[in-house]
């Protein structure tokens, strides 16, 4: 591992495994930067330093039971790594209405993190819950939306070997 990519995504998998996997809040003050800043979409309106990471992670890490998150690819160029993921949970608590007890919860994203010295300094996220669009329930409204996404079709699964 000699390249700085190679390092920097080193990282973002540590991090990943550690923090949002195992929930190992206190490696977030040497994996993140005192001035770092997370955008996740509309669903948040910014994650700010490590104290606002760990919250963020924790909050998500109670709101979701058994959560995993797997990396499916990553990129990495110098300061900056993308990385491709699914993440799964087994929904006991706060569940969609319907949704039967234990159901799995997935939702797929990419994340573009530009670290400095080893250490994140910004990311930005997107992501889709695929377990509404699987289901054929409509996507959710956002704020700024003007409702419901006409013409939408449920996502299409298919499994590598097809």
């Amino acid at each position: 591992m000699n390249s700085v990519s190679e390092r920097n995504k080193h990282k973002v998998r540590l991090f990943v495994e550690a923090v949002w996997n195992q929930g190992q809040l206190e490696l977030v003050d040497e994996l993140v930067a005192a001035d770092y800043i997370g955008r996740v979409g509309c669903a948040h309106p910014g994650i700010r330093g490590p104290r606002g990471v760990r919250q963020f992670v924790a909050s998500r890490r109670r709101t979701h039971p058994g959560l995993y998150i797997r990396i499916e690819d990553q990129i990495a160029e110098e300061d900056r790594v993308v990385t491709r993921w699914q993440a799964t949970t087994s929904e006991s608590a706060g569940r969609p209405p319907g949704a039967p007890p234990g159901a799995v919860r997935c939702c797929e994203g990419i994340s573009i993190v530009r670290l400095i010295a080893g250490k994140q300094v910004d990311s930005h996220t997107q992501y889709s819950d695929l377990t509404s669009a699987s289901a054929g329930r409509s996507p959710r409204s956002y704020p700024g939306t003007a409702g419901r996404v006409r013409g939408a079709q449920p996502l299409a699964t298919h499994s590598p070997e097809e």
